[in-house]
């Protein structure tokens, strides 16, 4: 057994040894026709750092922006200044068939979906996702605020519930009516 390990052992030592030569070559060669030519002078140029000097904030992408703008909650999206290089347009509210009341209910919804699919969508200027992903986000978004909307707004086991059904038909109607407009 011990004349094993000391074969093992240099067998091991042997491969080392290798694979540090073979490194060594590549590393600094590329290959045995590129160790005849004369080594390049390295850049002296700096690597531009990844993240910004300490105490410095990167500006965030025109996409970070919106992400951020589409995950506010309806009500600090309403009080958010409409800066460029966002599409701030909107129609208000579409109105599924018998859901005329939930219109004003929903505008600030509404509003922020209109901001989604004319800043992502393919329709538009910026067009900063046009997938069906991220229209399916944007509609998501839109639920969940609206369903917001009425935890808000109704406080009665009824009124409550008739606000999530408008919701849903509201969500249901962009989201299987909404391509048009998004794409």
């Amino acid at each position: 057994m011990r004349p094993m390990r000391r074969k093992f052992s240099t067998t091991a030592a042997a491969l080392t040894l290798v694979a540090v030569s073979g490194f060594g070559v590549a590393a600094g060669t590329s290959g045995t026709a590129a160790a005849a030519a004369p080594e390049r002078p390295v850049s002296a140029a700096p690597i531009p750092p990844a993240t910004p000097p300490v105490g410095e904030r990167a500006e965030p992408s025109v996409r970070e922006q919106a992400d951020r703008i589409m995950n506010l909650t309806y009500q600090q999206f309403a009080t958010t200044p409409h800066t460029p290089p966002f599409n701030w347009t909107n129609d208000g509210c579409s109105v599924p068939t018998g859901y005329a009341p939930y219109s004003e209910v929903f505008r600030p919804a509404c509003v922020q979906h209109d901001f989604g699919y004319r800043n992502y969508g393919a329709k538009h200027e910026l067009k900063l996702d046009p997938t069906r992903a991220a229209k399916d986000w944007i509609d998501g978004r839109f639920r969940t605020e609206m369903r917001r909307v009425c935890d808000d707004r109704y406080r009665t086991p009824l009124a409550h519930l008739n606000c999530t059904n408008a919701a849903e038909a509201y969500y249901l109607a962009v989201r299987f009516g909404g391509d048009s407009s998004y794409f």
